[in-house]
């Protein structure tokens, strides 16, 4: 796919390039327009950013790829989470590139993968807390939900009292859980898919794409972890202890992280229908719809958790 005139003239325009020899899209299963620019001097990454999360993006986008400056250049390489910013604006990041592939798409065992997003996702919680939440917003369950609902698909619409019941539900339950436990908050990633996980040429693992990232509670991460990645109910338990291995203090709440995974299956199903119209396979995106969908009800009758079921919306317009 050729890049659109108004992309090339956008970056040329950007002080961070010299002379750029080639410029070519990605996919990588990065939701917004990301492409590889090449110049005299270096290759580079750069991202399209969503005006609504830019900051967001931005801000963790730098916190991730800080590094000590009393460390020599390759300990402190060694350190990052995701590849050093080189320029940002509030239309475009563009960083290092890193020339890998990403976990989703390596050989690599399935426990192996999801070792490797594990540790990052540990990493990831213990940066400064207090730094994170001066520039990156609190999750609110329903805040999210809604931004998804300002143009759904039709066949949502319809639906949009009995969704507002679901929403009600789980964040009136995950709200009360939080304030009963006092459950801490880190800075969490929202999206820890395997696809949004690099490996460079030397295996080194690398954290991108933080436009869902939100000060939350560890289970958040955890849950849509478990879910964006269609983990199997069986192996949650250990990856709670697994997790719990790499952040000794961690102390899992189960019934805040079986309602953060009803969350995830819920508003990863509503993205997919939300997409339809505007992605060119409109079958798979309504496949992963369901899929997610299919699995939020499954997993609350497994778990004997009280909830509308979502399914009942897809067999209404069967």
């Amino acid at each position: 796919m050729a890049v659109p005139i108004d992309v090339i003239n956008s970056l040329k325009s950007l002080p961070c390039f010299t002379e750029i020899k080639a410029i070519s899209l990605l996919a990588n299963g990065l939701s917004q327009t990301s492409l590889k620019v090449t110049t005299t001097a270096q290759v580079f990454f750069a991202k399209k950013l969503n005006e609504e999360t830019a900051s967001t993006e931005i801000s963790c986008a730098l916190l991730c790829a800080r590094v000590n400056s009393s460390r020599t250049s390759e300990l402190g390489r060694k350190k990052k989470l995701s590849p050093q910013v080189i320029y940002h604006d509030q239309q475009w990041l563009v960083t290092e590139f890193i020339n890998g592939i990403t976990l989703s798409d390596s050989d690599v065992k399935n426990d192996i993968k999801i070792s490797t997003a594990l540790t990052l996702m540990a990493k990831l919680h213990q940066l400064p807390t207090a730094v994170a939440m001066q520039s990156i917003n609190q999750l609110n369950t329903t805040l999210s939900v809604k931004r998804l609902l300002t143009n759904p698909a039709p066949f949502i619409a319809k639906h949009s009292y009995f969704l507002d019941k679901v929403t009600k539900s789980l964040s009136t339950t995950i709200t009360s859980l939080i304030i009963a436990d006092k459950t801490p908050s880190v800075l969490c990633h929202g999206d820890i898919n395997f696809t949004n996980i690099l490996l460079d040429d030397k295996q080194r693992p690398w954290l991108i794409d933080f436009e869902c990232a939100h000060v939350a509670p560890v289970e958040f991460d955890l849950a849509m972890f478990i879910a964006v990645n269609n983990i199997a109910d069986s192996s949650i338990a250990g990856i709670v202890d697994d997790y719990g291995k790499l952040v000794p203090r961690y102390r899992p709440n189960s019934k805040l992280l079986n309602h953060y995974i009803l969350y995830s299956f819920y508003i990863n199903g509503l993205w997919y229908f939300d997409n339809i119209n505007e992605l060119p396979d409109d079958n798979v995106m309504y496949a992963l719809g369901i899929e997610q969908w299919s699995a939020f009800d499954r997993f609350a009758n497994e778990h004997s958790i009280i909830v509308p079921k979502l399914m009942s919306i897809i067999d209404a317009e069967s």
